[in-house]
């Protein structure tokens, strides 16, 4: 049987199926995450992860749910989400319609399973919705609730008769179930910003991980490690890769840019904007290191620097100079 304990601290994972650009994207574990991993499933509680976008909140379900070979449910949370969501959701526009074209009506097809229904009672989920087509039943779930900041108390304070009951009601089928005998316990992992603070009893419910800088490195270091474990050569795997220099200048540009945002009192950038222009140089410029350099000079302010700059105000600018002192030509162009 496939356990989190097994994970060894700084192997990296290659991620399938992925939707962040790269067929070969990688997770580097970490020993706080494959310890914390370990503590939520054993505890039975769900893992709350914090930390600024681009530390790998979302990426660490998704390399969670393919070591344990189970299904990845993910729900993206908004500020109009209600509770009920995360259950079920009964689709009576769809209904409407179908009833005005005189189609036959199958109420089974317009309630769709919500990611716990799904990872409680996959059985009789896979009965209802989008869920009875296509799917095979796998030994358990992940499941993924992202960004819950972004709702209201209401929403975690609805997760805790859940989470302390682990049972389930879809009242309009009038169904009320726990989990499944057949079912692994769900291993739920949930992400958040920190936009807004969280409700104390529902923090008590759950294991936490912070993901932040590692104290022992610098700032950069730990950018550059970040970027090894998405870009970097894995032994025995070919695979597009960013050279060092590249990494490691990109780093040091952001982290001078942070400290420009900061000393302005704006949102500095971060691991979010380290990544997205990595992805960048990466498609623009796969293999081709001097090309790589060009195009991060080129294209950095537009992705560290965001803000506006009115008029006379000390407030970072895209017309910065580029930390990078390499003598580089223009992309498209042959080094002098």
């Amino acid at each position: 049987m496939t356990r989190l304990q097994d994970l060894q601290e700084q192997s990296v994972q290659l991620l399938e199926h992925c939707v962040d650009g790269l067929d070969d994207a990688a997770h580097q574990w970490t020993r706080p995450e494959i310890d914390a991993l370990t503590l939520a499933q054993a505890a039975r509680r769900p893992l709350l992860v914090r930390g600024e976008p681009g530390t790998g909140k979302t990426q660490l379900a998704r390399a969670a749910a393919q070591h344990l070979r189970w299904r990845l449910l993910t729900e993206v949370i908004h500020a109009r989400f209600e509770p009920t969501d995360l259950v079920y959701r009964f689709d009576a526009v769809r209904r409407l319609a179908d009833a005005q074209a005189g189609l036959s009506l199958d109420d089974k097809r317009y309630w769709q399973p919500g990611v716990l229904w799904q990872a409680y009672d996959w059985a009789e989920a896979s009965r209802y919705g989008d869920c009875r087509h296509g799917l095979h039943r796998l030994a358990g779930h992940v499941i993924l609730i992202d960004e819950i900041d972004k709702a209201d108390s209401d929403l975690p304070n609805s997760l805790l008769e859940v989470l302390g009951q682990r049972r389930v009601r879809v009242p309009g089928l009038n169904l009320e179930f726990g989990l499944a005998k057949d079912q692994a316990e769900p291993l739920i992992i949930i992400t958040t910003n920190e936009e807004r603070e969280l409700p104390p009893a529902f923090l008590r419910r759950c294991v936490v991980l912070n993901l932040a800088p590692d104290p022992e490195q610098s700032y950069v270091d730990w950018l550059v490690s970040r970027g090894h474990a998405h870009f970097g050569a894995i032994d025995g795997h070919e695979r597009a890769t960013l050279g060092e220099p590249v990494l490691r200048v990109a780093a040091e540009q952001l982290e001078a840019d942070r400290h420009e945002a900061k000393r302005a009192g704006l949102p500095p950038p971060g691991p979010a904007e380290y990544l997205d222009l990595l992805y960048a140089i990466h498609k623009l410029a796969d293999g081709q290191p001097e090309e790589q350099m060009a195009w991060l000079i080129k294209l950095s302010a537009f992705a560290y620097v965001k803000n506006a700059r009115p008029e006379g105000s000390t407030q970072p600018s895209q017309a910065r100079s580029p930390v990078a002192t390499l003598k580089v030509s223009a992309p498209g162009q042959t080094a002098a």
